[in-house]
């Protein structure tokens, strides 16, 4: 079923994740008053991306790159054009022997994550998901379909790299304007699209992680956990006063709590709220009031617990409901930080420092 709505209420980063926690199929549309987008997706994974301000052929950008001859794309464009089917220009340049198969991936998959990076800035205008008729291939034949990648992208990866490239200053193609996308900084309200922020894809994948949260559960906060101590990086569902109370608290990790549970146990924890000193600790600076359940998960990241996302229903206290789609989301989370610190870890090894 189509579904549709603000991109203020539910950014890109968010719209993939959602997708991808689906492994949906089918054609993401975002519009703005003076841009459009498309995204194609099949089974979660992101095939294809086009729009924006980024306008290149695939021809343009070969030669451009000094890739190709222009003689040689001449050749390939006019077997392309042949009239014996359609066929996508890469094929062809491969098929000719004017491109190496890699080569042609590399730029297709640096294409979608430029255009990727624009778009997670696009923070007002309207989505749109039209899904794929059940037993039909994903329709990838629109405008630039040069630029499609067959195997996809997972929707996770295609964030990381749009947004480490951001982060380390690597793409040439993005347009200076406010289309950059600020990522929440340690601490900020990251379910509000008007937090403080800085440029981590830590905090990006945090942010993602409490957006999804929030389509299950009323409220949550992501620990940081480190020392034998859990801090908040990331919360929604509470009032400002609260939030404040909710940064400033430490909570320790050396007393019984579902948090040192998250921890030590490494899987999710989801039921009562048993009264420990530590557990009533939390509530309270919650905010107060009664919590018939609550679920904290585990964020494995690097064969440790960093985080822990604690989520409930207060103030309404209504079921927790099934929660697999969550654990998906934290795993994939982790997933997506795990990566980030092995690619900051190995950037200054390759240059040698």
């Amino acid at each position: 079923m189509s579904f549709g709505g603000r991109l203020e209420t539910l950014d890109l980063s968010a719209l993939l994740q959602t997708l991808a926690v689906g492994a949906a199929s089918g054609r993401l549309t975002l519009t703005r008053l003076e841009r459009h987008a498309v995204l194609v997706l099949r089974s979660g994974r992101v095939l294809y991306v086009t729009g924006g301000a980024l306008v290149e052929t695939l021809a343009g950008r070969l030669l451009r790159q000094g890739l190709v001859a222009e003689k040689d794309l001449v050749r390939a464009l006019e077997r392309q054009h042949d009239g014996t089917g359609f066929r996508r220009l890469g094929d062809v340049l491969v098929d000719m022997g004017l491109l190496a198969e890699g080569t042609l991936q590399a730029v297709v998959r640096t294409r979608m994550q430029e255009l990727a990076s624009e778009l997670l800035g696009w923070r007002n205008g309207f989505f749109r998901f039209d899904p794929a008729r059940a037993g039909a291939d994903v329709d990838v034949e629109v405008d630039m379909g040069d630029f499609v990648l067959e195997q996809g992208l997972p929707a996770e990866e295609l964030l990381m790299l749009a947004v480490t490239a951001l982060d380390h200053g690597d793409l040439q193609h993005v347009p200076p304007s406010d289309t950059i996308p600020p990522l929440p900084a340690a601490g900020a309200n990251a379910a509000s699209p008007t937090g403080s922020y800085a440029a981590d894809f830590t905090g990006e994948a945090v942010l993602s992680l409490l957006r999804f949260t929030s389509q299950v559960l009323t409220r949550a906060v992501v620990f940081a956990v480190e020392n034998e101590q859990a801090r908040a990086v990331g919360e929604f569902g509470f009032p400002t006063k609260t939030v404040a109370v909710i940064r400033e608290t430490a909570l320790s990790l050396k007393e019984p709590s579902l948090l040192k549970s998250a921890v030590e146990r490494r899987r999710t924890y989801a039921g009562p709220l048993e009264p420990t000193r530590v557990n009533l600790l939390l509530a309270d600076c919650l905010g107060g009031g009664a919590i018939h359940e609550a679920v904290s998960l585990p964020l494995v990241v690097q064969d440790e617990v960093r985080y822990v996302l604690y989520a409930d229903n207060a103030p309404l206290n209504r079921p927790l409901g099934p929660i697999d789609a969550l654990e998906s989301a934290a795993a994939r989370a982790a997933r997506i930080i795990e990566k980030t610190l092995l690619a900051r870890v190995a950037k200054p090894r390759a240059a040698g420092i």
